[in-house]
């Protein structure tokens, strides 16, 4: 994966290493706004507390209703200011945040029925279910 570009994030936030700023996104950035609150999809608002960058926190959880093993996916993905004001506003749909992803590089902590979580960087489109 290439460098992430200069617009977004810090060393810690957006740094290189999947684990390490997985580690730091889930303890060093601080929550500011609930855009969908739900307990199998949510989409949060949030900023790292080193450099004010501003992600979205998209947390799909998909009920297969057979044995309580269910996937989960997170995705993590920086916003621009307007970004992030036309989410929070209504301009900009959570469904739509997966067509931000072409070319930005997102974080991703998949976690399927059945099998093992995997973390890792991308930077092409991606799918956003509402699962209500």
């Amino acid at each position: 994966m290439g460098k992430p570009k200069a617009e977004f994030g810090c060393a810690k936030c957006y740094g290189e290493d999947e684990r390490a700023a997985w580690r730091w996104q889930r303890e060093g950035f601080e929550s500011e706004t609930e855009v969908v609150d739900g307990s199998h999809f949510s989409v949060d608002l949030k900023r790292c507390r080193d450099c004010s960058q501003r992600f979205v926190w998209i947390f799909t959880e998909v009920i297969d209703w057979m044995g309580g093993d269910d996937a989960q996916f997170v995705a993590i993905m920086p916003v621009s200011e307007a970004e992030a004001a036309d989410l929070v506003a209504g301009a900009l749909r959570p469904r739509e945040l997966g067509r931000l992803g072409r070319g930005r590089r997102h974080l991703h902590h998949d976690w399927p029925t059945g099998g093992a979580a995997h973390l890792h960087w991308d930077s092409d489109l991606f799918t956003v279910e509402d699962w209500r």
